[in-house]
């Protein structure tokens, strides 16, 4: 897997949500000061989808910038995923794989 770099910090609302590609990836919600609160992965042509729905259902308390990483796979997204929740720990991510 190639080195990954996220995409720069923007706000989470919808006027940002329009500039995400629509395929596979991985993406990360931070909180006002930078902590990742959540990581999750998108399938193909569901990047801004999955995003969109973070944003409708404010189901990741604290999200206020998002980031993100198009893959070229849904494996891809998935094995990276993975990655890096166990490299970032992502309070959210813990919470519900306990």
């Amino acid at each position: 897997m190639a080195n990954k770099r996220f995409s720069s910090k923007q706000k989470f609302n919808k006027t940002n949500l329009k500039k995400v590609p629509l395929q596979s990836g991985v993406y990360q919600l931070t909180n006002q000061a930078g902590v990742i609160q959540y990581i999750g992965k998108a399938k193909a042509g569901r990047l801004k989808d999955r995003l969109q729905e973070h944003l409708t259902e404010k189901d990741i308390r604290g999200a206020a910038n998002f980031q993100f990483i198009p893959t070229t796979s849904n494996r891809e997204a998935e094995l990276l995923e993975k990655k890096l929740i166990i490299k970032k720990t992502p309070k959210q991510n813990i919470q519900y794989n306990l």
